[in-house]
This record gives C-alpha cells, structure tokens and sequence, in this order.
C-alpha cells in the first residue's frame, strides 16, 4: 500500500527496507499510545496517508536533497521530520518538543529506526530565541496559528531559508491574519501546494521565504499568546 501512495504522490519508488522501516514506526506508535496519547490515527492506512505520506508530501515544494538542516518545532510522534529524513537521509534534523513523555518517544523512535536526529525539550519560542539564523528549512505541522508559529520559527531561518506550514481547508483565512507577522518578519509566501488525501482529508502545504533577519523575535510566550502579530 505505502509503495503505491509514494508512487502515485510523490513519484518515489520505496525500497524494500524503506517499508520494513514505515511499518516498524506505525508498530511502535500504536503500541506506545495505549499508554501514552501520541496520536488519535491508529488505523493503518489512515495512519499511513495522514501520517506518513502527508509528510512526505512537504517534499514536492522544495527540493530535500538540497537542503542540510530542518527544525521540526512541536513534532509531537515525529511528523512531519522524521518519514522525511526516511527518504531523504542526507537532512540533519532537530526536533523540538515540549512534552517530555513525546521527547521519549521520540528518542525510543530513533533507536527502534536505526535513524540519527537531535530531539530537544524545549518550548519553540525559548529554543528559538537561542537558535537565531540556524536552519534552512522550519516547519510546525501542528503547533498553531500561522501567525503564531511564524514568530517561533522565521527568527530561527537562515536569509533564504524556508518556512513550511502544513494547513487545512482553511488556511487562506490564517494567511489574511499572518499579513503582519510575514511583514513584520520580512517574509515572503513563495507558493503554495494543496492535496486531496485519499479521500481522507485536504491538504495545504504553504512555503513562506526568509528575506531578511528581523532580530527581538520570537517574544516572550505570554505577549505572543495576548497580542500575536
């Protein structure tokens, strides 16, 4: 099932070991969230389009195999960095997570994958205070507003570096109230990429460029949380 939704998707033609990997992290997510909530996808193909390839999908709007490093700000149980890291092993990724039992997980993760990643516990906006002008690529597939996660991860962006925000079916209203933080971070939306999921679901993948270094961002959680850009 997983080689024909790459195929058909994304045009790539898992290997063999690539699928034996794909099923190895569903086995363990399942079974890590009977007693830790991870995920409310637990059925095997949904988990394998919303999960696994709905990350992947990040990759038919930019080029991974150009690309060196890509911070993943609240992946929760790894997505969308680590299937991408799956099929494109040459990305050094750093995961940013605030729930300590998730951390966990995700470093469980690793050795159950044989995979290399850096999982950090740390709230995105403290981390990226730290973290200035790091990354080529930031994406949040979960973690908020656009406006909200723009603050998080822009300032962490290297000049021309690229923003990925997954969103749903109403992601142009979450551009219209992102005009300002993109303006007041001098960003840019480049394109964007929408998907119908297998009848499972819509898709809109928003990639947003880095112009130019705006330092005094993120701000502090409670002034992002009272009054967001």
């Amino acid at each position: 099932m997983l080689k024909k939704l790459f195929n058909k998707y994304l045009n790539y033609e898992l290997t063999d070991k690539q699928v034996v990997q794909f099923d190895t992290y569903y086995d363990f997510l399942v079974s890590y969230n009977e007693h830790t909530n991870l995920t409310r996808i637990t059925n095997k193909e949904e988990a394998y389009v919303k999960h696994f390839l709905d990350s992947c999908l990040l990759g038919l709007g930019i080029d991974f195999n150009q690309v060196e490093s890509i911070c993943d700000m609240g992946a929760g149980a790894g997505f969308p960095s680590i299937p991408l890291l799956m099929i494109y092993p040459n990305l050094k990724v750093t995961i940013v997570e605030s729930q300590i039992k998730r951390v966990e997980f995700l470093n469980q993760l690793k050795e159950k994958l044989n995979l290399e990643y850096e999982v950090v516990h740390e709230r995105a906006e403290v981390y990226a205070l730290k973290n200035q002008q790091k990354f080529d690529v930031v994406t949040a597939r979960a973690l908020g507003e656009l406006n909200i996660i723009l603050e998080y991860g822009i300032p962490m962006l290297k000049i021309g570096g690229i923003f990925i925000a997954p969103k749903g079916s109403k992601y142009e209203e979450e551009i219209k109230r992102a005009d300002k933080a993109l303006k007041i971070l001098n960003s840019k939306i480049s394109h964007i990429e929408n998907f119908e999921l297998e009848n499972m679901g819509f898709r809109a993948n928003i990639y947003i460029k880095k112009e130019k270094h705006q330092s005094g961002y993120p701000r502090a959680y409670a002034k992002i949380i009272k009054n967001p850009l």
